[in-house]
């Protein structure tokens, strides 16, 4: 399988797991044992309260967006070229943390903040899995 945009680097221990969770279908999340908190984007400490006692909890992939914008420019140089327009929102999960990702959408004129939607897979790769959302109908 050929992709020919930037990949996430597979190899980053913090990382790692929310990769190998996406190429399982599963959206996985770090949370912090001292405190409970559950957060994105995966870091080594607790943003809450600085701990480094996290495990991976998997979320319901379950959301409403908080925000959005329909991208026209190609970025990356011409990486994207191919792609515009596109939208980059940040969903709101219904466990709590907001995720930066693409949107997929029948009529981009009719979505709303607050649209409910739900996360969805692309197999870019044979080793890499993009989480992605999409509005529930």
């Amino acid at each position: 399988m050929s992709y020919d945009k930037p990949l996430p680097s597979l190899g980053d221990e913090v990382t790692a797991p929310y990769w190998e969770s996406a190429r399982r279908h599963e959206l996985c999340l770090p949370e912090c044992n001292a405190c409970g908190l559950l957060f994105f984007y995966p870091r080594r400490f607790c943003p809450g309260c600085w701990a480094d006692d996290l495990t991976w909890r998997r979320v319901a992939g379950t959301g409403h967006v908080w925000t959005f914008t329909e991208v026209h420019v190609p970025f990356y140089d011409d990486t994207w070229a191919d792609d515009v327009p596109y939208l980059v929102a940040v969903i709101e999960l219904d466990e709590g943390p907001h995720l930066l990702t693409n949107l997929s959408v029948p009529d981009v004129m009719s979505l709303r903040v607050g649209d409910r939607v739900e996360v969805f897979f692309d197999d870019v790769t044979d080793e890499v899995t993009l989480p992605k959302f999409r509005t529930l109908q």
